[in-house]
């Protein structure tokens, strides 16, 4: 089994052990590149400094995720939950947020450009 198999498995059982299991390995390197997550219930993950690129995120719930660092290139995140999302330093070049919710959500330093953020909800 791969090393991005085995975490998209362990995201299945949700934030919580995934956040305990994080603590618990920080040396892990962390690549979802191209993982397909849509509709998951991710509320409170710790997805700081995981590398998503071109990832599938559609409508999937990342209210108050811990996103500081998190390479979204290219990514989906049409319909995404990011209320409270903490996004500092977030990478979401080229990235679709149509219709994300960012009410709340730190923004602060990330990069966006190209992407499509048409019916964005709350944009700081």
């Amino acid at each position: 089994m791969s090393e991005s198999s085995k975490l998209l498995a362990r995201l299945k059982y949700g934030a919580t052990p995934w956040n305990v299991w994080r603590r618990e390995n920080p040396g892990v390197p962390l690549v979802l590149d191209g993982a397909v997550l849509d509709g998951m219930i991710l509320t409170g993950i710790d997805f700081s400094g995981v590398s998503l690129r071109g990832a599938s995120l559609h409508a999937v719930n990342l209210m108050n995720a811990d996103l500081r660092g998190a390479d979204f290139t290219g990514a989906e995140l049409a319909e995404a939950d990011l209320i409270c999302a903490n996004l500092e330093g977030a990478i979401l070049e080229g990235a679709s947020l149509r219709e994300a919710d960012f009410l709340g959500a730190n923004l602060k330093n990330a990069r966006y450009s190209a992407g499509d953020l048409t019916g964005a909800l709350h944009l700081p």
